[in-house]
């Protein structure tokens, strides 16, 4: 029983973070620069350090990921989306029309290589993690090519090579350059306001949080928050009660996804003593703005920034 339990808590991160990953792996680099008009093939060493050759441009796209979903329908390349993860994918209306291919697996967040196979991708996009299933699918002619994003900058990476992928390198660029310029602004105003401390959940029990070097903190930080799990030693550490209240965040970021309400987190055991639940300043964000690394973190930017009165 302990096992199960301990293996649906990490099922359950799994999907929560499923676009930001746990590690930081090598940056995904077209091994050549092209120009637009002679893009394919197309050959790439993705952030699992494979090198990927696209021989023309995808026409039937999977995506592994809810994050990686948006981007396409971000650029335009929706009507090429055959196959999703799963029901995360829900983002925007319309790729929940989408074949879901997610299901198999101890915790069914495996795609089912035989229902991957019948939608004849020419491009599988996904995160870190799975190489297993990966190389499955590779052994099978299916170009899989994992990308990774810990920052934002990361993230506008991301977003170019996936816009050189699939042949939509000027919407891609446009995109990122957008983003960067509205994040800009963002941490512009944090500046003058100065750094808040916080803390942020991400599930509970056992109390979760996030480490400096995830794609959250990161968003954090530029919203003008000090967090103060700023020398956690792992990417998703458990934080203890005692150790919340002597750290004492002025903010408390938590999602729907980890607690209902905030009368809920206000209630629980020993979190009367932190700073943030008397001010009564603890904040549900949306989660999905915030864990996804997609065109929408900008809003989830503006969210953090709100609650912690420096937006």
């Amino acid at each position: 029983m302990v096992h199960r339990r301990i293996g649906g808590i990490a099922a359950v991160l799994l999907l929560l973070f499923a676009s930001c990953g746990e590690t930081a792996p090598p940056r995904a680099e077209p091994t050549e620069q092209p120009s637009p008009a002679s893009a394919f093939p197309l050959t790439i060493t993705d952030d699992d350090g494979v090198e990927v050759t696209i021989d023309t441009e995808p026409q039937r796209i999977v995506t592994f990921a809810p994050s990686m979903t948006e981007i396409v329908f971000e650029l335009g390349l929706g009507d090429h989306l055959v196959g999703v993860s799963g029901p995360f994918d829900d983002y925007p209306a319309e790729a929940k029309d989408v074949e879901e291919v997610g299901g198999a697996g101890d915790f069914g967040v495996d795609p089912t290589i035989e229902k991957v196979v019948s939608l004849e991708p020419d491009l599988f996009l996904t995160i870190p993690g799975g190489d297993q299933w990966k190389q499955r699918l590779r052994d099978l002619d299916i170009p899989v090519v994992t990308l990774h994003a810990d920052t934002l900058d990361d993230l506008l990476e991301d977003i170019e090579t996936i816009g050189s992928l699939t042949g939509a390198v000027e919407d891609a660029e446009l995109l990122a350059t957008r983003m960067d310029t509205e994040a800009d602004a963002i941490a512009e105003s944090a500046e003058v306001v100065g750094p808040v401390s916080c803390f942020f959940e991400v599930y509970y029990p056992p109390l979760t949080t996030v480490g400096p070097n995830t794609f959250i903190f990161d968003l954090l930080e530029r919203a003008g928050c000090d967090p103060v799990t700023e020398q956690a030693k792992s990417d998703y550490p458990e934080w203890s009660v005692d150790e919340l209240v002597a750290d004492g965040p002025e903010v408390y970021l938590v999602t729907p996804e980890s607690a209902r309400s905030v009368t809920a987190v206000a209630k629980r055991p020993g979190f009367a003593g932190i700073p943030a639940i008397e001010d009564e300043r603890v904040v549900l964000v949306d989660g999905d703005l915030v864990t996804r690394a997609g065109p929408r973190v900008i809003d989830g930017l503006r969210q953090l920034a709100a609650a912690l009165g420096t937006g």
